[in-house]
């Protein structure tokens, strides 16, 4: 949370001409509400068993594209395994308290406590490094970002291409 993942996956699938699609918006649509309400009438587990789902059903379309994950989504191993399967995984690191000034003062429900927010960080670090393909430095500026995982995507897919 707070990393840029739906402002350089936009920029990314606009380059490349590939679909983009935030999970936490098709959730909300899935649902018919937003997120906050989603965690305060359904509950967490609710949600991250929609966001598996969810999830499936966009890895398993064709054409590629471009996927911005909630920070939650790789905790669930069958996630994490059907993204190894299935897709590349860009992973925007930001140090903790950067996101934490990008996300608090908002809606969002895991966002309201500091030191909850950069245990849950710390805790989720290693996941993040474990299913990565390519780990970028996203603290910087997003045009420079998206070029980056891009250039990265491309050169993957002339990779599987000559295969």
């Amino acid at each position: 949370m707070g990393a840029g993942k739906t402002a350089v996956g936009r920029r990314v699938a606009s380059r490349l001409g590939w679909q983009f699609v935030d999970a936490d918006r098709a959730i909300e649509s899935r649902a018919g509400m937003p997120i906050p309400q989603i965690f305060r009438e359904k509950g967490e587990i609710w949600f991250r068993r929609t966001e598996e789902a969810t999830i499936r059903e966009v890895v398993a379309g064709e054409p590629p594209g471009v996927l911005a994950l909630g920070g939650g989504a790789l905790g669930a191993e069958r996630t994490r395994g059907l993204l190894a399967r299935r897709a590349w995984v860009a992973w925007l690191h930001v140090n903790p308290q950067v996101a934490w000034e990008r996300v608090h003062g908002s809606d969002r429900p895991l966002a309201t406590d500091r030191e909850r927010f950069l245990r849950r960080a710390a805790d989720r670090e290693q996941i993040y490094r474990d299913a990565a393909d390519l780990a970028v430095d996203a603290e910087g500026p997003v045009e420079e970002i998206a070029a980056r995982v891009t250039a990265w995507l491309l050169q993957r897919s002339g990779d599987r291409a000559r295969r």
